[in-house]
């Protein structure tokens, strides 16, 4: 009951006393308590005052516990809202420690503390707007979605290590080779695996006039996934000039030199290739089999014997063989036997 309606009632109670008893007993009654002479009180008031008595202690009462009750539940709601914001931070992956006020608040999320929620389903009406935003961008970044995240308000908590921002990055490099240019230009900028991707992505899709100024940044290892491009995309252009200044950047044994021998056979002309490869050749002895293999490509076999006979006999075996196979007018084909494996033995 309202506090209000009881003191009305009340009154009204005490007021039916007064007026019930003196119909009753209308005289008027004195007495003495501690030596204090009350005053000449008719009975119906006296009656009265120990009902009044009850009745404001007993507000009194209602009010002690209405108080309490109303500090408890603002305690309550308190507490909902630090839940709301653990929730919020451990969504946003930076979760912070919250102190409750309520034991069994802090007990029931305590994993929240150290742990990262990640949004499956949205399709609930009673998460909080403030949630639902939040976790909406979310969703879409962990499924592969480049976001705008400047104009989103959580991005302010974020750390600069923070794994939606990486993601995000990560997206928008999938995304924009442009972008992952950006990247390795200001490579100091960024996080490392970002670099590292980017790198992947613009092996993946610029050209050998593009990335030159990155061929040493690149490294071996994804220069030659570059070259293999070519051997599939015919719109992917490169000189032996061009070549000749990624091959300066890498130390490259003779495996290497097989490989852009293959594709200097397919894209260049002989004349190109074999001055490539004599210049390779003259500098590195792994690539005197690149040169070799290019040779008998090309059917300069006197050029092939020449070259062979400047070595010792347990060199270049492999084209040895193929010497001594034409020679005797055997039939086989010279790609089964001028593999990596073979003349780099």
């Amino acid at each position: 009951m309202k506090i209000g309606l009881y003191l009305v009632f009340s009154l009204l109670f005490i007021a039916a006393v007064v007026v019930g008893v003196y119909m009753i007993n209308p005289a008027t009654y004195s007495f003495e308590a501690f030596g204090i002479h009350m005053p000449m009180l008719p009975v119906a008031v006296w009656v009265a005052i120990p009902v009044a008595l009850i009745v404001i202690a007993s507000i009194l009462h209602m009010l002690f516990y209405s108080t309490k009750s109303f500090l408890a539940s603002r305690k309550l709601k308190s507490d909902v809202k630090k839940l709301e914001d653990s929730l919020y931070w451990s969504l946003i992956k930076e979760p912070t420690v919250v102190n409750y006020s309520n034991e069994e608040f802090k007990k029931a999320s305590a994993l929240l503390f150290g742990s990262y929620l990640e949004p499956v389903d949205l399709e609930f009406n009673d998460i909080s707007v403030r949630l639902k935003e939040v976790a909406k961008v979310i969703k879409r970044i962990s499924e592969g979605e480049y976001v705008e995240l400047k104009t989103q308000k959580f991005t302010k908590h974020l750390s600069e290590e923070n794994p939606i921002l990486l993601k995000n990055e990560l997206n928008h490099i999938e995304h924009s080779s442009d972008y992952a240019l950006k990247v390795v230009d200001f490579a100091d900028k960024h996080n490392r695996e970002l670099v590292e991707v980017a790198l992947d992505k613009i092996v993946e899709t610029q050209d050998f006039f593009t990335l030159k100024k990155y061929a040493k940044l690149i490294g071996k290892e994804r220069f030659f996934r570059l070259l293999a491009r070519t051997h599939s995309d015919d719109s992917l252009e490169i000189n032996s000039d061009l070549l000749k200044s990624y091959l300066d950047q890498y130390a490259l044994e003779c495996k290497d030199y097989y490989q852009v021998a293959r594709v200097a056979l397919e894209k260049f002309t002989p004349d190109s290739s074999l001055s490539l490869f004599k210049e390779l050749s003259q500098k590195s002895e792994d690539a005197t089999p690149g040169y070799l293999y290019l040779l008998f490509k090309y059917e300069m076999i006197d050029k092939v014997k020449e070259i062979l006979e400047e070595h010792d006999a347990n060199e270049y075996k492999a084209f040895r063989a193929l010497l001594t196979l034409k020679k005797g007018k055997y039939n086989f084909k010279s790609s089964d036997i001028l593999t990596a494996d073979n003349i780099c033995k």
